[in-house]
């Protein structure tokens, strides 16, 4: 290391100064900026393919979206009257209209015990009773409890839901008013009886208090239909009728159709995404104005994995199905892609073929196949566009083994080599540097000592020229 002393001193002869030096410097830098020019790019083009990964991964999910009966088979249902009836469907309910009233709700039938004198304890304190409780429900399931002195109301009841859950009895128990109450989970006309010497105690064992359940009454288009339950699931195929009320000469109008809306909104979401990620690998891949003195390209130009990306995404798009259905490309829903690559969707067109044949579409995007190989054995196979689609994009997304993953990785060791030559090439630069201030601070003093030598001589010659004058 030369001392500040040594850089203060340079240039007081010879003229060169650190200015001189740092010029020096500056015209062998060359080569750091070829490697930081190259480090931008490699930058540049890590972060073009991060992004081609965001926008591929957020295409892949629209795919997925779409790989969803739901996108395809969804209903819309409309009801005219909430508060009588309600109305839920799976993707199987068939379109149609129906007129829907109900005549009586299901009930439980339910066994109450009299009001049980507790001698002024709590319904939790030791009732002081001994004796066998029995009940059995409709189906004869049978529930057993052994009852002792130490027992309280509450404990009598636990131990009656304890056992019912024991022997798969469909009877409950509770406490209203000091009082046994006793219910069916299942509705309709049902029996329940009480044995044992406590259920006499109880009045437990006098049929007039038990309330007899009732089935359900519904008529759907003049159909007149009875079940045991206000859930009604097989009554209309595809649709569950909740009965909220029964009354007299109200109806509930429901209309069950396809709900295009949502199948519209998920295939314009995949049209944008694949627009989006076409988009953004056109301006990686632009070239610019070759001509211009300052031509800016795309991070990307010339990389032979986004040209086959772009080509390939663009053919699977165009490809075509021999499944024998109206529906055997894009086209025939209203998706089309121009010359430019860009997807547009004219949902008129999309209408018409849902209203169709909803199902046609969603096999050309995608279904499983079942195949049974000549020994028997059967295998599901995916076909239909998304599936092509879906394993080509993965090629390029997959985090592990993925065209983008390696192509980061193999981009980040350029990075670190650069950044290593970079580091070495400045190292050589600063040991340069310093020669240059050794070499020239010893040509300033070698200037000082040769001026100081002049002048001794000088002094000298003019001291013999004085004395041979006297």
């Amino acid at each position: 290391m030369v001392s500040t002393s040594s850089t203060s001193f340079l240039g007081s002869y010879s003229g060169i100064t650190m200015e001189t030096i740092d010029q020096l410097i500056s015209a062998e830098s060359g080569k750091l900026t070829q490697y930081t020019n190259k480090q931008t790019t490699l930058t540049n083009e890590k972060n073009a393919w991060k992004d081609i990964n965001t926008r591929l991964d957020s295409l892949s999910s629209k795919m997925n979206t779409l790989k969803e009966a739901s996108s395809f088979q969804s209903k819309v249902i409309t009801n005219s009257n909430e508060s009588l009836v309600s109305i839920s469907g799976e993707s199987g309910a068939l379109n149609s209209d129906y007129t829907v009233s109900v005549e009586q709700l299901a009930t439980s039938s339910q066994l109450t015990s009299h009001q049980i004198d507790l001698n002024g304890k709590k319904v939790d304190e030791k009732l002081g009773l001994s004796g066998t409780l029995s009940f059995a429900d409709a189906d004869g399931k049978e529930v057993k409890v052994d009852v002792t002195e130490k027992q309280s109301l509450k404990d009598i009841v636990s131990a009656v839901n304890q056992q019912s859950k024991t022997a798969e009895s469909g009877l409950k128990a509770t406490i209203i008013d000091n009082r046994i109450v006793v219910t069916d989970e299942q509705m309709g006309n049902r029996t329940i009886t009480a044995s044992g010497n406590l259920a006499d105690q109880f009045g437990l064992s006098d049929a007039k208090n038990l309330t007899v359940g009732q089935s359900a009454k519904l008529t759907v288009n003049g159909i007149s239909i009875e079940r045991n339950t206000n859930n009604v699931t097989d009554a209309v195929e595809g649709l569950t009728i909740k009965l909220n009320k029964a009354t007299i000469g109200e109806t509930a109008k429901i209309n069950v159709a396809d709900d295009i809306d949502k199948t519209t909104k998920v295939l314009q979401e995949f049209v944008d995404q694949y627009n989006s990620v076409m988009t953004y690998i056109g301006e990686t891949l632009d070239v610019g104005d070759p001509t211009a003195e300052n031509n800016k390209t795309g991070a990307l130009v010339g990389d032979s994995a986004v040209v086959r990306l772009q080509t390939q995404l663009r053919s699977l798009m165009g490809s075509s199905s021999s499944k024998g259905s109206d529906v055997k490309s894009l086209k025939n829903i209203g998706i089309e892609i121009d010359r430019y690559g860009k997807a547009s969707l004219d949902t008129s067109k999309l209408k018409k073929a849902m209203a169709k044949d909803p199902s046609a579409i969603q096999k050309f995007f995608y279904q499983k196949e079942t195949v049974t190989a000549e020994d028997g054995t059967t295998t599901e196979k995916e076909t239909g566009i998304l599936s092509g689609l879906s394993t080509f994009v993965n090629e390029y997304i997959n985090s592990t083994t993925g065209i983008i993953a390696t192509k980061s990785s193999s981009i980040d060791q350029s990075i670190k080599d650069l950044d290593k030559q970079i580091e070495q090439f400045n190292e050589r630069l600063e040991v340069k540097r310093q020669r240059y201030i050794t070499q020239f601070t010893a040509l300033d003093t070698a200037m000082m000592q040769a001026e100081s030598q002049m002048q001794y001589l000088s002094s000298q010659i003019g001291s013999v020229t004085g004395n041979n004058a006297n």
